[in-house]
């Protein structure tokens, strides 16, 4: 991502990395003969379906919902991040996560309806896990923005008050990505879904209270 991209367009890069969401769609083409004309497209905490959609939007629709978020992600962070002012590899990650979401969720609903995985709940928590630690990395690193990091009016209007918050909030997101994962592994999933709970509340707590200080 050059410094010197234009605002209020998609550069390339956008374009392309948006076209990698379309990648999920691999999965269903290539068994697309097997796979149920309904299909289980969200699943509850005990691993069992509760939203199905047909095998076209479940195999070219969703894909297609994920490129269409992409993009617009993309345009709200040419539009409201100065080129330059943001790490490369922080605008990196926000143009990435979205396809690689969207190839192994799409990877994980074949198998599943084939009949050859079914722990979707390990699978999101590990993803969930994984996201943390990386982004954790990257969140002290951040400038005040309107796409990345904990956008509240009181950090994006105080440099201070962001700068100390994102340092708080990336141990803390590195922490509970560690945690998550290993909560995963052992099937509790209900310590990861409240690991995430704190590593998002309490940076947002303590940024609150800095800011009320001042």
């Amino acid at each position: 991502m050059k410094a010197t991209d234009k605002k209020n367009i998609l550069t390339r890069y956008d374009i392309s990395t948006a076209l990698l969401c379309l990648l999920g769609m691999i999965p269903g083409l290539v068994c697309w003969n097997r796979l149920p004309d309904v299909i289980p497209m969200h699943w509850g905490i005990d691993n069992q379906p509760d939203g199905w959609g047909s095998k076209a939007f479940v195999v070219f629709g969703l894909p297609l919902i994920m490129v269409a978020l992409h993009l617009i992600c993309c345009l709200a962070d040419n539009l409201h991040t100065k080129a330059g002012t943001q790490p490369r590899a922080v605008r990196w990650i926000t143009r990435i996560i979205m396809p690689v979401l969207c190839l192994v969720l799409e990877c994980v609903t074949v198998l599943y309806v084939l009949d050859l995985f079914h722990n979707i709940g390990l699978v999101c928590c590990l993803l969930l896990g994984i996201m943390m630690i990386v982004i954790g990395n990257y969140l002290p690193k951040t400038r005040p923005n309107l796409t990345f990091g904990i956008k509240l009016p009181w950090t994006i209007h105080d440099e201070e008050v962001w700068n100390k918050t994102h340092r708080l909030a990336g141990w803390f997101m590195v922490a509970g990505g560690i945690i998550v994962l290993a909560a995963t592994f052992l099937g509790a999933y209900v310590v990861s879904i409240f690991t995430i709970f704190i590593a998002v509340f309490l940076p947002i707590l303590y940024s609150f209270v800095i800011s009320r200080k001042k």
